[in-house]
């Protein structure tokens, strides 16, 4: 039986997690896998988690080149979250050959393509389960189930704190900020939650999966990125009127144009999967040939369920010989504001006779065509919601178009503008 050990950097949510389902479930993992897990120590640089080793009868450093360095750990499992020093501990660790197991998604996002290579360059594997969805059985699926398919589509809800957010507003009518409130008393949103709530989690995610299922580590600074943040409860409600739920989608569509990214909120209709994923939780829905449509669901994070992920990537590491898909250089990263869609758009504007012409004429001049038009209220002289949905247009154009309407006396901007995600 082969005996694997482990050092753990970083003892915070999801390490500790890691650590104690480890030594719970060492025996199950053995019978399963015919490993054994060794933890041979773990590092922080809180000196008082020691406290928490010594329970455990595991040994605690503060300095984590005593796990790089050690001859004897065959995988550094790198839990601390953040670019520096994450990415240091990672390159240092690759060079010694040692095997590495991370959640650092915002790392890979940044620095995937050299650290892929070094691995690659030093016979290594790389588990990276976790840093995409938590629990979920994603990218193993991605990379292993889906190996004799074409990915054409992705569309995700990858981060639970805007999904909760969005959950919260439209069940219960309430405005963003006092649903932020609350999501941070109940843990499911950081004391700084701008990471989520702006978008930034997804795209890193959104990296991830576009490395891994279209072979292009993208610049991130490239790649269209909205949050949630400006979404209000009228918007909820008047989708919800429509027939649509409001998601924090993660999106890359491959077209004869290149490879569409996009995080932004968007508009799906109720009928779809996508549309049911509620509180907290994530879910992926990929269009495939010759598989066809798969929808992956469950727990994206907190610490246990995230160290399922670990402990797999753990056993696969160890069990597995290293192997990375290759980066494609014939697909290219396509220009956005070239994505043709659909879209949902609300604007204030004065009720008085010739707005909606004045609007119309605007649309026209850019070629948008309107599927359809509402004014929710009735306030004679007052400024009041209209809604629009259009017809299929380049995003460039509806921008364009947009930015001239707010500009009349008439509108009171900004208007709200919304892809819909016909899927």
């Amino acid at each position: 039986m082969k005996t694997v050990k482990i050092g753990i950097i970083g003892l915070g949510t999801v390490g500790e997690a890691v650590l104690k389902m480890l030594l719970r479930y060492r025996n199950l993992i053995q019978k399963r896998s015919s490993l054994k897990i060794e933890v041979v120590k773990v590092c922080d640089k809180d000196k008082n988690k020691r406290g928490i080793t010594e329970r455990l009868g595991v040994s605690f450093s503060e300095d984590p080149f005593s796990i790089i360095d050690n001859p004897h750990i065959d995988v550094v499992v790198e839990l601390i979250g953040g670019i520096r020093p994450a990415y240091d501990y990672v390159i240092f660790a690759l060079r010694k050959k040692k095997h590495i197991v991370t959640a650092n998604k915002a790392l890979l996002a940044q620095y995937g393509a050299e650290i892929f290579s070094l691995a690659e360059k030093k016979k290594v594997n790389i588990g990276f389960e976790a840093s995409v969805c938590g629990a979920i059985p994603l990218l193993r699926s991605i990379k292993e189930g889906l190996i004799g398919c074409e990915i054409k589509k992705i569309y995700g809800i990858l981060n639970g704190t805007t999904n909760y957010i969005l959950y919260r507003m439209s069940e219960d009518s309430l405005e963003f900020r006092e649903v932020l409130k609350e999501a941070q008393k109940k843990g499911f949103a950081e004391k700084d939650p701008s990471l989520d709530i702006k978008g930034v989690d997804t795209l890193h995610k959104l990296c991830i999966l576009s490395y891994l299922c279209f072979g292009i580590w993208p610049d991130q600074s490239k790649i269209y990125t909205q949050g949630i943040q400006n979404i209000s409860s009228l918007d909820i409600l008047y989708a919800g009127e429509l027939f649509y739920s409001i998601k924090l989608m993660a999106m890359a569509r491959r077209e004869k144009e290149g490879l569409f990214l996009r995080v932004s909120p968007a508009l799906i209709r109720k009928t779809h999967p996508l549309s049911q994923v509620g509180s907290s939780f994530n879910a992926v829905w990929l269009d495939t040939y010759p598989a066809g449509e798969l929808l992956f669901y469950g727990r994206g994070a907190g610490g246990f369920p995230t160290s399922s992920a670990i402990i797999s990537d753990l056993i696969n590491v160890a069990e597995a010989p290293p192997f990375f898909p290759k980066e494609q250089k014939n697909i290219k990263l396509a220009k956005i504001e070239n994505l043709k869609s659909r879209y949902y758009i609300r604007f204030i504007a004065q009720d008085r006779p010739g707005v909606l012409a004045k609007i119309s004429k605007i649309l026209a001049s850019f070629r948008i065509s309107i599927a359809s038009v509402t004014q929710k209220e009735r306030r004679k002289g007052k400024f009041v919601p209209i809604v629009m949905l259009t017809h299929e247009a380049e995003e460039k154009d509806l921008r364009k178009a947009v930015a001239g309407i707010d500009k009349l006396d008439i509108i009171r901007p900004p208007t709200q503008l919304i892809p819909i995600e016909d899927i």
